[in-house]
This record gives C-alpha cells, sequence and structure tokens, in this order.
C-alpha cells in the first residue's frame, strides 16, 4: 500500500463512503504545500514569520526620532566617539496638529540619514494635562508613539517648566552605557527646542560631535548686538540650546536654579551659569540659527535662510513652516510614479 494511502486511512478519510477518493485528497495535500511554501518561503515578510522565530513580540520597530519605544527602556549603542542628543520640545498638550508636523518632519530626516537613530532623540514636553478631552488623547499619543514626556508642574513658560524639564530628565536619564563605553551618560547632551523651531537634525548632531563634551552651552548667543536684550548677561536663545550631561545634572541639583525659576527661562537657564561659574564652554551657532526673516529687517539673530542652518524659529504657521521646508527640499523623497499622487508640481527650492 502507497505512503499517501496509509495517510487517508489514518485520517479516516479513505473507508467506504469517503466523498473523498484518494485522488482528490493527494491533490488538497499538494495545494495546501505549494500554500505553505508560497507563505513561508516566498513572501515572509508579509506573516513576520521571522519575528515569530526570533522571540518577538510584534512590538512597533522605532524608526524614527520621534518614535522612541526602544530608546525608552535600553540605552543607544553607538559609537563611542558619536554623539547622543535627547530634545525636549516644550509644547502644549492640545497642539497635536503641530506634534504631528514635527513627527514626520524628524521622522524623514532620520529615514533619510539612518546614522541619526538610536543618537537624537526627539520627547514632546509639556506639563500636567488638565483637560479630560487632552487626557485621553495624549495617552493615545503616548501609547502610539511614545514621546511624550508629561512633567509634574502647572503648565507655563517662563515659571520653572524648563527647569522642571532638566531636573526630570537629569532622574528620569541617569543611567550610563555598557559595553565598550561603560559609564558614559546616555545622552551626551539635552536640548530645549520651542515647537516653532524647525531643527535640521544631522546639521545639529555634525556640529555637536565637535563641542566639549562637558561644561558645554550651546546655541545662539544673545545678546547679539546693543538694540536687542542689551546689556543683559549673554545666554542662549529659547528657539533651542543644549546642555552638556553634567550641566543637565548640576541644575537638577542646583539650589541657585531651585529658588530663581521665575523669568524668561532662557535668560535665567543663562544666569544660572554666568552667577554659578559653569558652562565654560560656549558654542555660539550664528548665523546658522536664526529667526525667520519674513518682511522684517535683518539682524544678528534674524535673516534669510542659509544653506548650512542648523535651526530656523519663529514658525508661528503653517505658510511659514511651508516656506521653511520647501527651501530645504523637504518633499525630495516624494514618489513621482505612478497614479496615486495628483499633487501640484513643487515650487522651486531656494537652493540646489
Amino acid at each position: 500500500m502507497s505512503s499517501s494511502s496509509s495517510l487517508f486511512k489514518q485520517l479516516g478519510l479513505a473507508g467506504t463512503g469517503s466523498p473523498l477518493s484518494g485522488r482528490h485528497l493527494l491533490l488538497i495535500l499538494l495545494g495546501a504545500g505549494f500554500l505553505a511554501f508560497t507563505v513561508f518561503v516566498v513572501h515572509p515578510n508579509e506573516f513576520r514569520i521571522q519575528s515569530f522565530f526570533a522571540g518577538s513580540c510584534g512590538r512597533p520597530r522605532a524608526e524614527a526620532a520621534g518614535v522612541p519605544h526602544a530608546a525608552a527602556t535600553e540605552v543607544a549603542q553607538a559609537p563611542d566617539d558619536d554623539v547622543r542628543v535627547l530634545i525636549g520640545i516644550q509644547t502644549l498638550p492640545a497642539k497635536y496638529e503641530r506634534r504631528h508636523l514635527l513627527r514626520t518632519v524628524y521622522s524623514l530626516q532620520v529615514r533619510e540619514h539612518p546614522s541619526l537613530a538610536g543618537r537624537v532623540d526627539v520627547r514632546f514636553v509639556f506639563c500636567n494635562v488638565t483637560s479630560p478631552d487632552d487626557a485621553v488623547f495624549v495617552a493615545l499619543e503616548i501609547m502610539r508613539y511614545g514621546d511624550i514626556i508629561v512633567l509634574d508642574c502647572a503648565e507655563n513658560m517662563d515659571n520653572g517648566k524648563t527647569y522642571t524639564f532638566f531636573s526630570t530628565v537629569a532622574r528620569a536619564f541617569n543611567a550610563t552605557t555598557t559595553g565598550a563605553a561603560a559609564g558614559r551618560p546616555r545622552y551626551d547632551y539635552v536640548m530645549k527646542a520651542d515647537d516653532d523651531t524647525y531643527l535640521r537634525l544631522p546639521a545639529l548632531a555634525a556640529s555637536l560631535r565637535g563641542a566639549a563634551r562637558e561644561d558645554a552651552y550651546y546655541g545662539l548667543q544673545m545678546p547679539c548686538d546693543r538694540e536687542n536684550f542689551y546689556p543683559f548677561p549673554p545666554f542662549m536663545s529659547g528657539m533651542g540650546y543644549a546642555l552638556s550631561w553634567d550641566l543637565v545634572a548640576w541644575v537638577a541639583a542646583s539650589d541657585l536654579a531651585r529658588r530663581e525659576q521665575d523669568g524668561p527661562e532662557d535668560m535665567w537657564t543663562g544666569r544660572w551659569f554666568n552667577v554659578a561659574g559653569r558652562a565654560r564652554n560656549r558654542y555660539d551657532q550664528a548665523p546658522r540659527m536664526y529667526n525667520y526673516k519674513g518682511a522684517s529687517p535683518d539682524s544678528c539673530f534674524r535673516h534669510g535662510f542659509v544653506p548650512d542652518t542648523i535651526a530656523v524659529h519663529m514658525l508661528k504657521d503653517a505658510a511659514r513652516w511651508a516656506e521653511t521646508l520647501a527651501y530645504f527640499n523637504a518633499t525630495a523623497g516624494l514618489p513621482r510614479a505612478g497614479q496615486l499622487y495628483h499633487l501640484p508640481p513643487p515650487a522651486p527650492a531656494g537652493r540646489p
């Protein structure tokens, strides 16, 4: 008796009165084998079979700077000489549209520059959520993206939010790396940024790579002339400034910083360092960090776009964002083939 006949008998399908003949069952088995071959060999990715054998639980892969699932629980394993940056974008719970735009912009930058993954983490920062509606929507964002920090404070701009951000980060991310870079802080720099600032992450990382890793204060230094903020002692503009990790830890432990929180946050941060004799390594990024010009006259902190830009500030509305993103060719990767994208031709870019 053939092996196929034996199999049919074991399954109870070849006896008298069976609606299926041996020939029919053999064809069914051959079809099932072909289907299995197609699923598991020809198209394994669609069914994530490799994840099963790797022991994965199906968790989404953190591909973007704003999708920190892995970064939130593990220390990034970047090369020893590379820079690691945590960027905290101060915003408000109800500004969902702005967060969506920024997630899109920065995730596309990471896609174009994969080396940024694991080295530059972007978080959205606000104080306690008081609206029941916002609480639901923010909870969904946290579950989906994991890129939000909710500080234990009343929402404000210049009454301690920045201090609370730095001191919270110092406690929450105080783990050090393991392996070849054992003992190194998890982040070399922590940056506070506004949600109307466009950051070019590759330029930022490249610039910080050459800076000191201790006692460092980085940004657009103010005052830069005698007409604005003069003669206030020097500080870095609140559009976006970075502190080396030791300064972040110092802020968290400083009685001076804890006592003096009420006032323009960027000025007061500079004042802490000026009074305490800290931040001896200062990096002024003018003219690469600046305010959007629009119809205003040029100044030392406001001018037209430049190709080597690190940050553009004061992007208060969609029109300014669109103009800025067009200049820096943010949509250059849009697929042009096919019939699915009926968009107008992109406006001429401001640079090659």
